[in-house]
């Protein structure tokens, strides 16, 4: 009898920007997830294909069994395929009518850029995603393409992520296949849509409606990119600022919350209305941001508003005390802090990667599940540490050929000298085992400092990261002490949320706490990073503070770095002071002395 080929899952998040590769184990465990950006070194990775020809027949061969098959789970449905396809198709055919629609809803997509990039480079995205993979001939494995919803592919995300038996889960978004919120119950593995959710908005209107394009809209009026992903910017200023009614008139009427989801609440003429008093307010060429600190807080104040309307309707249709929440708005720390305040739910589970990246990996988790309907996915499942690694051959030549020498150390010594390093005021790159999935970093592709140096965060901004002085720093503080540190404290695995520092406890470490007295918190224990655990816990034992300041490796505008010579690259040209790697320890002095 012929023994049936194992199946290895290849989820492809195909978006037109955050595209991503994950590979799950014939049992269903993550082997390998990473956003395309940080191999090509390129914010975001727009037009990006996720099966890069070149890379992915390396990562087949290193994860995969030569004679195994391929189900390649995309994150996108065959319909919305045919949608794109038909409409690329209409615009071909009649010109006239294409051209006087594209502008008709170029008018509304401000900031996002126009309707003939959205609507071409999402379908050739999508229709080219996985089709490298199965052509390539460098991979012999047998491949089948399947596409699945997208919404649904971020619900599975977060719903397999979670650890929750049964949940709620919310989607929020900029877009996704025919609306950009979709609610979904999950129980015993099975993930099911709610019923009476409608489209976002009405037939004969054009407008957008989502609180992701929203959002977009207030970050382009604070004079950030969009495109860039600068929101984060919006969350940080949005504490400088105060809640103005007068904005909030402009803001409020441009949608509303409706039958479980979003709808249109003005008229076309009326949004144009909106639209050009938003830009009047906005920041204007050459202004400081902080100019634009009450608008930043105000959009927040009506996102959360709007996010909160929401998720009480949801919580009405299904109860339940758990929530997984996925989606490009799931990035909004300083409302996921607040969620279990402002709503009914108790436990809230935000995955590593809540945007579109996050969708290769439920996507692949969607085709697993079909495949074994009723088998639980491992709990391995969970775990952020899911990128590459280090090149060991870079390593060996940085070792053989920079002329450093003594760069090793033992575990001991390594925890013992990187702690004194930070209690010296020394700013140290942080890279050990695979790299975090996801935009933040975990402590395993970080930056570290001491956050009892109330000067720290002004060095870190203008002579590491490079950006705007108001941007914060996230405290990485041990689980069993975050209570003493945090109001209403919840574990946040990956700093997903922000809480308020308790206020005996701020001017402890000011280097973390944000001008409104908060901080986006990592919750650190040692079943989820032992070094990073044992890290802190050294610094803990000489200072009697079990948290250390900590934020990406990368400077503005950068992905995270992907190889060593990257890292080498980031270390030499900037403020950093010295660059572990795995259990090499270089000093920029040294260095210095070493190379001139």
């Amino acid at each position: 009898m012929t023994q049936e080929r194992r199946r290895y899952y290849v989820g492809l998040a195909a978006s037109l920007h955050d595209p991503a590769i994950a590979i799950l184990s014939p049992e269903g465990l993550p082997l390998f997830v990473e956003g395309t950006e940080r191999y090509l070194q390129n914010k975001r990775a727009y037009n990006c294909a996720p099966d890069d020809l070149i890379r992915t027949p390396r990562l087949i061969e290193q994860f995969c069994e030569p004679d195994a098959e391929l189900i390649v789970a995309v994150s996108w449905s065959d319909q919305m395929l045919r949608n794109l396809s038909m409409a690329s198709f209409a615009s071909f055919v009649d010109p006239v009518s294409a051209t006087f629609m594209s502008q008709h809803m170029n008018e509304f997509a401000w900031p996002l850029p126009e309707s003939d990039l959205m609507l071409i480079g999402s379908r050739n995205n999508l229709s080219q995603a996985g089709i490298n993979l199965k052509s390539s001939r460098r991979i012999p494995n047998a491949a089948i393409i399947r596409r699945y919803d997208h919404h649904m592919s971020h619900a599975a995300h977060a719903a397999y992520t979670s650890q929750f038996d049964e949940c709620c889960v919310a989607v929020v978004d900029g877009y996704g296949e025919n609306r950009s919120t979709s609610l979904f119950l999950f129980n015993e593995g099975r993930l099911e849509i709610l019923p009476g959710q409608s489209w976002d908005s009405d037939a004969e209107l054009r407008q957008q409606v989502s609180l992701g394009h929203f959002y977009a809209r207030i970050c382009a009026a604070c004079g950030f990119d969009p495109i860039l992903g600068e929101e984060w910017k919006v969350m940080g200023l949005a504490a400088y600022g105060h809640f103005d009614p007068s904005i909030e008139k402009i803001l409020h009427p441009m949608l509303r919350v409706s039958d479980l989801g979003l709808k249109v609440a003005c008229s076309d003429h009326e949004l144009r209305i909106k639209l050009d008093d938003l830009k009047r307010i906005g920041r204007q060429p050459g202004q400081a941001a902080e100019k634009v600190a009450d608008l930043a807080a105000t959009g927040q104040h009506v996102f959360e508003d709007w996010s909160t309307e929401l998720l009480l309707g949801l919580h009405e249709a299904a109860p339940s005390e758990n929530l997984a929440l996925c989606g490009g708005c799931a990035l909004n720390s300083s409302y996921n802090g607040r969620i279990l305040e402002r709503t009914p739910f108790r436990h809230l589970h935000v995955p590593s990667a809540p945007a579109d990246d996050g969708c290769a990996l439920g996507a692949a988790m969607l085709a697993f599940v079909e495949d074994h309907p009723g088998v639980t996915l491992p709990a391995g499942a969970a775990s952020a540490y899911l990128g590459s690694t280090m090149s060991p051959t870079a390593l060996q030549n940085l070792k053989s050929f920079a002329g450093l020498r003594d760069i090793e150390r033992t575990r001991t010594d390594l925890l013992n000298e990187v702690s004194d390093m930070l209690i010296e005021g020394l700013i140290v790159g942080w890279i050990q085992g695979q790299a975090e999935f996801g935009p933040r970093a975990l402590g395993n592709r970080s930056i570290l400092a001491d956050a009892r140096r109330e000067e720290m965060k002004d060095r870190l901004n203008s002579i590491v990261k490079f950006r705007e002085e108001f941007r914060p720093f996230a405290p990485s503080v041990l689980d069993e002490y975050g209570a003493e540190y945090f109001e209403n404290y919840q574990t946040s695995r990956y700093m997903e949320r922000t809480l308020r520092f308790r206020p005996e406890k701020m001017r402890i470490v000011p280097a973390v706490v944000h001008v409104d007295g908060t901080g986006r918190l990592q919750s650190v224990r040692h079943e989820w990073n032992p070094l990073f655990y044992d890290l802190i816990s050294a610094f803990n034992q000489k200072t009697g503070v079990p948290l250390v300041l900590n934020t990406s490796l990368n400077v503005m505008g950068k992905p995270i770095v992907h190889s060593l010579e990257d890292a080498l690259g980031l270390f030499l040209t900037t403020g950093l002071d010295a660059l572990v790697v795995e259990n090499c320890v270089l000093r920029k002095k040294e260095m210095a002395s070493a190379l001139f």
